[in-house]
């Protein structure tokens, strides 16, 4: 079975626009706290970088429920089987466990799964479509083709207090150590600060 998506945590790897789901980067421990329920709503500001200037933006992850297993392995098996255009598919019926919010615009989250570590959990999301193109719009920008993604990851602590990253478009294709890589259309990846899970 290929790697879990968030299975691994996201780091930058030294190709321009790629992450990798990195073996070993997280550990398990005797004792682990346990997983949460949705619904569940975290808030953070991104931090956006591109040739113009860094900006912020506030953002919502609204997660319903967190996905079945039996959808995560069907989305899995597309990605093995058919790579980045099976996965696409595969990922968009799937039922929508949540939202992700920015600005005025709403997007529909269709992976949503979360692990447990030592100190909290970590947390990943797929949109079922790009979120922004971070130097898209310059001259001699690359092509948008394959990019039809966004990933996003949370690193929470027990409190609810934690950070993320997000590839805002983005492509899952196999490969890599692990079997699976993030590739995402930007250099760097978007920074998710002062992440907050709302208490109700």
């Amino acid at each position: 079975m290929l790697p879990s998506l968030d299975r691994r945590a996201l780091l930058p790897c030294a190709a321009a626009g790629a992450f990798i789901l990195a073996a070993g980067a997280l550990t398990q421990a005797a004792a682990q706290p346990k997983t949460a329920k949705g619904p569940e709503i975290f808030n953070a500001r991104a931090t956006v970088g591109s040739a113009a200037g860094l900006g912020d933006a506030h953002v919502t992850v609204r997660i319903d429920r967190y996905t079945p297993e039996k959808d995560l392995d069907a989305m899995e098996r597309a990605l093995k089987d058919g790579g980045s255009p099976a996965f696409s598919i595969a990922l968009r019926r799937a039922p929508i466990a949540g939202q992700f919010e920015i600005g005025t615009q709403t997007f529909a989250i269709r992976w949503a799964r979360q692990k447990p570590t030592p100190s909290g959990r970590v947390i990943t999301v797929v949109i079922d479509k790009p979120v922004y193109f971070v130097g898209g719009g310059v001259p001699g920008a690359k092509p948008r083709e394959g990019f039809d993604v966004a990933v996003v990851q949370l690193t929470m602590d027990s409190s609810g207090v934690g950070e993320g990253t997000m590839a805002a478009a983005a492509r899952v294709k196999p490969g890599g150590p692990t079997g699976v890589e993030i590739d995402a259309y930007d250099a760097q990846p978007v920074k998710l600060r002062s992440v907050m899970r709302l208490i109700r």
